[in-house]
């Protein structure tokens, strides 16, 4: 009856973790009073991020956990648990070729060695790997894990993990990715999924905290980097269903602002295309999305109601 009780409870934990060479010289360099926040170098941020992963890992030995790492360019699987590696494998086919992360029966080395390969990778093409983060791909494909699990579980005659995501982000959203980063938002938010959120930088990120806010996750930033691992285990360590039982922090607010489509910039007031919903910062002629053509006057107020007279 306990095993049976576990399966029931168990969760899957997908770990989104931003990796590329400039952040921690960004985190280091914030302009942000206090001595606790400009030492949190890589080596703790990973001891701290190992110890929280174990230690969901120890709450039920029925719990998955996937770790994945953003970067500029793409996103990589560094760890997934044996039960999910071999539900995408049994989706795939066994001639697909298998993730590139293979199951290890020590988590933290894994995820260490993984995470070294991609950032001598990196290092090797600075250039590529100067801009930010992909959030969506990384998004994306924790989705299409979680998804695979669920297709596998119900093949299977089983019930599926309760899914949820953690996002660790530390350099300011790109907004060139605003419609790739809320087209995954949605689609966790109609998925179930809870994507709860973590912002190491100096400011707040507007695509964390609103999908926090749309999938019921937690979004926070907190006040000192160097006690992050207090914060995971206190916060991001209970599962959705437990947290109805705990006092936790709340939001001050959450940041609702849009990007334009034309330039991707965050505005409080634009333009919005009456047929695709497009939004752009400036007025334009013609829709860039749908090819709406703006530049034809609305028929006059006069013309309107003589219009709806005759139809009456």
């Amino acid at each position: 009856m306990a095993q049976d009780s576990d399966a029931e409870d168990r969760s899957l934990l997908v770990v989104l973790l931003e990796a590329h060479q400039g952040l921690w010289s960004q985190l280091n360099g914030d302009n942000v009073s206090g001595e606790e926040h400009r030492h949190l170098t890589i080596h703790g941020f990973l001891q701290q991020v190992l110890v929280f992963i174990n230690t969901y890992l120890s709450l039920n030995d029925a719990n998955q956990v996937a770790v994945i790492a953003a970067t500029s360019t793409s996103s990589a699987l560094l760890h997934a648990s044996s039960s999910l590696l071999h539900a995408s494998s049994s989706l795939l086919g066994a001639t697909t070729k298998q993730p590139a992360a293979e199951t290890s029966s020590n988590p933290s080395q894994e995820i260490l060695a993984n995470l070294a390969d991609l950032l001598r990778i990196q290092k090797e093409h600075p250039g590529v790997a100067a801009g930010p983060a992909l959030l969506s791909g990384g998004l994306s494909r924790g989705l299409c894990l979680i998804n695979k699990a669920r297709v596998s579980a119900r093949a299977g005659g089983k019930r599926s993990a309760r899914p949820r995501m953690l996002c660790l982000q530390g350099s300011p959203d790109a907004t060139q990715h605003y419609i790739a980063v809320m087209n995954a938002i949605f689609a966790a938010q109609r998925s179930e999924v809870v994507v709860d959120a973590c912002m190491l930088a100096s400011t707040d990120s507007t695509f964390l905290q609103q999908a926090a806010h749309l999938t019921g996750g937690i979004y926070m930033r907190p006040k000192q980097r160097s006690a992050l691992l207090q914060y995971l285990l206190t916060i991001y360590c209970p599962d959705s269903s437990s947290r109805s039982h705990l006092q936790l922090p709340q939001p001050l607010g959450v940041d609702f602002r849009a990007s334009c489509f034309c330039h991707r910039r965050a505005i409080d007031v634009g333009y919005i295309c009456s047929v695709c919903l497009s939004i752009f910062c400036e007025s334009v002629s013609e829709c860039t999305t749908c090819g709406t053509d703006f530049s034809k006057g609305r028929m006059p107020a006069a013309k309107r109601k003589a219009g709806n007279s005759l139809d009456a």
